[in-house]
């Protein structure tokens, strides 16, 4: 996600749900109470812990992890994580929490804001991406932004605030009449299964001890239809994910339209759900369009009306921190692609990380500005002063959970981002 600068196989957050066997501790997602040990996020610093380091202060909003002591250190506001489905005034709250942000700005007592709305991924699971639900969702999220635009607006603040609206994965919809499940208690012994980590799109496997070989061939020999069966050794390397210590030794990945179906014993099997829903991610995005997802950002850091080539998750760091005039710590994202979309006269990051690199640090030359590109922009009407990455028209990606990140600036500095 775009606070993490790291491929997963460093920052280790590798999957919804994992399992430390040296710990014996389980990590069930937010509300359990296990998934906010401090264990499972130390490997990694998030934005707004390097920002509270430098003394920036910042207000995290529903955003998993906010919660946790990472690194010794939490954002100076955390709302934890809630429950969409037994919240009753998600939209005001969040439109509420934005225009809380802006007040932090004005007193200059603030300098990031990350906010997470989670309407369009839950309607998106449950209802599917296709769905009025979802669309319905998309549109509210829509209005809040046109809503806190115009109150930066109002306020006079266009040239102190960067908003940058990202998600983490697409979606994809399901057949509900007639899913593609792939059952693999059909083809294997379960008793080999020691634990059997999600379904879906995406699967993990400890097997009991000894048993590895076993179940790995059972499950190759089985050539089940829309299945792909890895051991940890042989996972694809761009998914940046075998080398961690959480990788389990067996992974599962179902092709476009096919979904995992959960063991049916619940002792074996985390989280234990019988339901498949009609809209799921974890696909493959090199394989599946919709797995790819949206990065749009207007302000004084970016430029005007500028659409990007493609943008990879850990991209979004360098630009975080690019906006904040603040040094990036070493990152798998790309600074060549990430430049692109700022104005020339920002503090420029001094990271940079190749794909199949370790992070380290180098120093880059001063950035030279390009013409902009006019295409659609994501923002209504008058908004015109934005740089984003959209795959195709308008809304057109099937994109899940939205994350809004607000950067103010100290009046001092106004004058680096003059556009």
């Amino acid at each position: 996600m775009c606070i993490v600068r790291l491929y997963p196989e460093s920052h280790g957050i590798v999957q919804n749900y994992m399992y430390d066997e040296a710990r014996d501790d389980l990590f069930l997602m937010a509300l359990h109470s296990n998934a906010s040990h401090a264990h499972w996020w130390n490997d990694a610093e998030p934005v707004w812990v390097t920002a509270e380091k430098r003394d920036l202060k910042s207000a995290v909003y529903w955003w998993d992890g906010c919660q946790v002591l990472i690194q010794g250190k939490k954002p100076t506001k955390c709302e934890e994580y809630a429950n969409y489905w037994v919240w009753g005034k998600v939209n005001k709250d969040t439109m509420n929490a934005m225009t809380e942000t802006l007040d932090k700005f004005q007193k200059d007592s603030f300098r990031l804001g990350l906010v997470y709305y989670e309407a369009v991924d839950a309607n998106g699971h449950f209802r599917g991406p296709g769905s009025e639900d979802r669309v319905r969702s998309l549109k509210d999220i829509d209005t809040i932004l046109n809503n806190i635009q115009d109150e930066i607006a109002k306020r006079g603040m266009e040239n102190q605030v960067n908003l940058i609206v990202v998600s983490d994965h697409g979606m994809t919809a399901i057949d509900g009449d007639a899913p593609k499940v792939i059952n693999i208690e059909k083809s294997i012994d379960i008793k080999n299964i020691r634990l059997m980590l999600d379904r879906g799109a995406v699967s993990m496997i400890l097997p009991v001890h000894g048993k590895e070989d076993k179940l790995y061939g059972d499950l190759k020999k089985a050539n089940i239809q829309g299945l792909t069966v890895y051991k940890k050794n042989q996972i694809p390397d761009h998914y940046h994910f075998k080398k961690h210590k959480l990788v389990q030794p067996i992974l599962l990945v179902a092709d476009e339209g096919y979904v995992i179906k959960a063991l049916s014993d619940p002792k074996k099997m985390k989280p234990y759900a019988e339901r498949i829903f009609k809209g799921y991610h974890g696909y493959d995005p090199y394989k599946v369009k919709d797995m790819r997802t949206i990065f749009y950002a207007r302000g004084p850091s970016f430029k005007k009306g500028f659409t990007s080539p493609p943008l990879e998750m850990v991209d979004h760091y360098n630009a975080i921190c690019k906006a904040m005039g603040m040094v990036p710590l070493p990152n798998n994202g790309s600074w060549a692609r990430t430049k692109e979309l700022m104005t020339g006269n920002a503090l420029r990051p001094e990271t940079h990380v190749g794909p199949d690199k370790k992070p380290k640090s180098v120093k880059f030359n001063k950035n030279k500005s390009i013409s902009s590109n006019k295409k659609k922009n994501v923002f209504k009407g008058k908004r015109k002063n934005s740089a984003h990455y959209n795959e195709g028209q308008q809304w057109n990606v099937i994109f899940a959970s939205i994350f809004v990140v607000f950067i103010g600036r100290k009046l001092a500095q106004r004058n680096f981002f003059r556009i």
